[in-house]
């Protein structure tokens, strides 16, 4: 594929904030951004973990004024204000021929409670929600982005899970590629909020969930035992055609060199535990590339995070040959369907500052009542107190705190519940 695609906008709200510098600068200095749940949560269910990370705090019309803001899922209300930040960052292009691919993981679901409970006569079930149809659609992100902005070219909704953000980038990296287009809206959308905490339970019904009690999941450590609970979020990047974004003099963070996607074929939760899908994955992505610097998946759940370093270490061989590595999650929970748009822009955002985010890796205090003999993530009877000489996540290259790093090329690296993998590679660019 000869044509070279850069981004040029990129519109981020996350719990540390809206907008990109407020994500960014989360990040680099290191910020908590999760809270202990609340009691609400645990009325009639014991949770095994005890700290998620909130909604961000913001409403559509704080960001930009519609007046469909009332028939929108909070998912909608994401994609819609992501865009307007992504479009005013990259300097108003034209979106009338644009692309819009979104990634959502969980059909918005609060809506759908509320009217379930309304229908049934249930106490607290209110009105029945006559848009509960339109607002749950999974389709309605993309729907409200092409509406509301005037985009006639494709738009539709990706799901793969944990993977979805990054695979809906990936598919509008593709399509520009290919001369389908020449402007994308690409990224991915999240909301899990409930005020009865019942999709945190499902989760964490898995095991899934860190049960750390400070709340932090540290990845890649020997304290990890789960992934931190996130409600939600979203990223937006505005996708071009290299010599279009010259010509009309707009700003680039980093031209997206190549998009891998693929297959465990394993488990509907676990990841295959050979790695052999993602080492396939990695050497189409950097072919004899070798990246400065690699957003891993790093969820923090003990199978996954064992799987990951595996296959990294055997790509890119020892510590003093692989890329920095970091893992946002640590900080920033795991958003699902959002993740991978919100760390594509993690990523992109790196490159252009030449600063990688570091990583949370002291050890947890002790929890004697933790209980990880459910995490379905991994090996129950697992040390996490092994010794280095057989613990599966020595010899990697994981950033201690925030660092300073020309960055010539990254990548970035989701996987899905299901199966689904999927790497975004990002290279410096400059315009012409």
């Amino acid at each position: 594929m000869s044509r070279r695609i850069v981004v040029t906008g990129i519109g981020v709200i996350t719990a540390y904030g809206v907008g990109k510098d407020a994500l960014f600068d989360g990040l680099l200095a290191g910020r908590a951004c999760h809270r202990e749940i609340p009691a609400a949560f645990a009325r009639g269910y014991q949770f095994r973990s005890r700290f998620y990370v909130p909604f961000p705090e913001f409403r559509l019309s704080d960001v930009v004024e519609t007046p469909f803001e009332q028939a929108m899922e909070r998912t909608s209300h994401l994609a819609v204000a992501a865009t307007h930040l992504a479009m005013q960052d990259a300097g108003r292009p034209a979106l009338d021929a644009a692309a819009v691919i979104l990634g959502v993981g969980i059909n918005p679901l609060r809506t759908a409670f509320q009217s379930h409970l309304a229908h049934l006569g249930a106490p607290g079930g209110g009105r029945f929600n006559r848009m509960v149809i339109p607002m749950t659609m999974p389709n309605a992100a993309a729907a409200w982005v092409s509406i509301l902005f005037g985009s006639r070219g494709p738009a539709y909704t990706v799901n793969a899970s944990c993977a979805s953000g990054t695979y809906a980038i990936g598919e509008a990296y593709g399509r520009i590629a290919r001369g389908e287009n020449d402007i994308a809206v690409a990224g991915g959308v999240e909301c899990l909020a409930d005020p009865s905490g019942s999709i945190m339970r499902g989760f964490d019904g898995l095991g899934a969930l860190t049960a750390a009690p400070d709340g932090w999941p540290r990845p890649f450590t020997n304290g990890r035992s789960g992934f931190l609970f996130s409600e939600g979020g979203g990223a937006v990047l505005i996708l071009e055609e290299r010599e279009q974004a010259c010509r009309r003099g707009a700003p680039i963070y980093a031209e997206i060199a190549g998009f891998a996607s693929g297959s465990d074929a394993g488990g509907i939760l676990q990841m295959e535990e050979s790695g052999a899908s993602v080492v396939a994955l990695l050497r189409r992505l950097v072919g004899e590339e070798r990246p400065d610097y690699l957003n891993a998946h790093g969820t923090g759940t003990r199978t996954n995070d064992e799987t990951e370093a595996r296959a990294i270490r055997e790509v890119f061989g020892g510590a003093d040959r692989q890329p920095l590595i970091n893992a946002t999650k640590g900080f920033l929970g795991h958003a699902i369907g959002a993740s991978g748009a919100i760390e594509a822009a993690v990523t992109a955002l790196s490159v252009k500052a030449g600063k990688i985010h570091g990583n949370l890796l002291a050890d947890p205090p002790v929890n004697p009542s933790a209980d990880s003999s459910a995490d379905p993530s991994g090996d129950p009877s697992a040390d996490p107190s092994a010794d280095s000489s057989a613990n599966p996540l020595a010899d990697l290259n994981l950033a201690r705190a925030t660092t300073e790093l020309p960055i010539r090329s990254a990548v970035s690296l989701s996987f899905g519940f299901g199966g689904h993998n999927a790497g975004l590679l990002f290279r410096a660019t400059e315009p012409a």
